[in-house]
């Protein structure tokens, strides 16, 4: 009878895997049968602080959380799509596992493990408490990960646990599966004209955004909706579970896009207004961004030809509160520009304190 890692390797399925802090019993057993290249396009441990931040683009709030294991899982798969182009897109698989085990220091919170696997058609995470050795709680999670992959790749493979994980399951919109695949641009919650935008993360969403949004529309006239992209620049692109939780905050019409710059956005929304803040204006203004100072000037007359146009809100950072007129900006781009005074918005709501609190 053939083991269930000889059953994977003969299955159609194909992966990348990224492990840390536990886990890296299920690469030796993968790697370590017979067929191991029929499966595993590619498997890392990124197992120091800057490994993980390098592998993720970003350092994470938390480095064992189910988010985590979640980007982890969204790297492996887009990774998996660049190394084998040509196999079927939905018989792709990336894993992503994020443990805290028992090891020789002390550990502050409960042994906990996450662990992810994307495809193109939905994210499958499970939670798992741990309570043993290291070795004990190695194998626990290897056969955990066995039932990950049995469930999510809906093959018969054996995992060898009484345990039952906690697990979220979110099986993707088509619409959000053709943005992912990159072969839809932007697609809107509700009917929308798309001529007054608020670009943002929203993760998560905050009185800060829904005030600009709503003094933007006075502003201009125009009817505002807020425009969330799946992929962002030297980040993973957002798995279905985030994809569907950052689109439950809004009450309003919501552009989901896969369009990462504002030179992406603007083809796509000819002749639109964007409210932003002025740090993300700073980021629109700055050469490193585009490589150097002449491909940053093309794109800011790009913008121009395209007639679009930018609402910017001031903000309160380190030397105090900035509004568009403290910003040095190339005068094409200044000009087009409209500034609010501090007098008209002054919010200090952020995203990344929310987070953090509530970490």
């Amino acid at each position: 009878m053939p083991t269930r890692a000889e059953m994977l390797h003969d299955s159609p399925w194909r992966g990348v895997l990224h492990v840390t802090g536990g886990g890296s019993g299920l690469l030796a057993e993968l790697l370590t049968t017979p067929g191991a290249s029929d499966t595993v396009l590619e498997a890392t441990v990124p197992y120091a602080t800057t490994a993980l931040r390098d592998l993720l683009g970003r350092t994470p709030d938390q480095a064992c959380a189910a988010a985590t294991a979640r980007a982890m899982a969204m790297v492996a798969f887009e990774r998996a799509r660049a190394l084998a182009p040509d196999h079927n897109v939905d018989q792709l698989f990336g894993l992503g596992c994020t443990a805290s085990l028992a090891t020789t220091r002390e550990k502050r919170g409960a042994h906990r493990a996450f662990a992810t696997i994307q495809t193109s058609t939905a994210t499958r995470t499970f939670a798992f408490a741990l309570a043993a050795d290291r070795a004990t709680e190695e194998r626990e999670l290897v056969e955990g990960l066995w039932l990950l992959l049995r469930r999510a790749l809906e093959l018969p493979l054996r995992a060898s646990t009484d345990a039952e994980p906690a697990e979220t399951l979110t099986r993707a919109e088509n619409d959000w599966r053709e943005l992912l695949l990159g072969r839809r641009s932007a697609v809107a919650s509700a009917p929308h004209d798309g001529r007054l935008l608020l670009p943002g993360a929203f993760n998560p969403l905050h009185q800060g955004h829904q005030r600009m949004l709503a003094l933007a529309e006075e502003r201009t006239g125009l009817r505002g909706a807020y425009e969330l992209s799946v992929a962002n620049v030297d980040k993973p692109p957002l798995d279905y579970t985030e994809i569907a939780r950052r689109m439950a905050q809004f009450d309003r019409p919501v552009w989901l896009t896969r369009l990462p710059t504002f030179i992406e956005k603007a083809r796509a929304f000819p002749g639109a207004v964007f409210a932003v803040g002025v740090d993300t204006l700073e980021r629109i203004a700055a050469p490193r961004y585009y490589g150097d100072t002449i491909a940053r000037d093309s794109a800011i007359a790009e913008l121009r030809a395209l007639d679009c146009r930018f609402c910017v809100f001031g903000r309160q950072t380190e030397t105090g509160f900035q509004t568009l007129a403290d910003l040095p900006l190339p005068p094409l781009l200044r000009s087009l520009c409209t500034g609010l005074e501090r007098s008209e918005f002054d919010d200090p709501s952020s995203s990344t304190a929310l987070r953090r609190r509530a970490t």
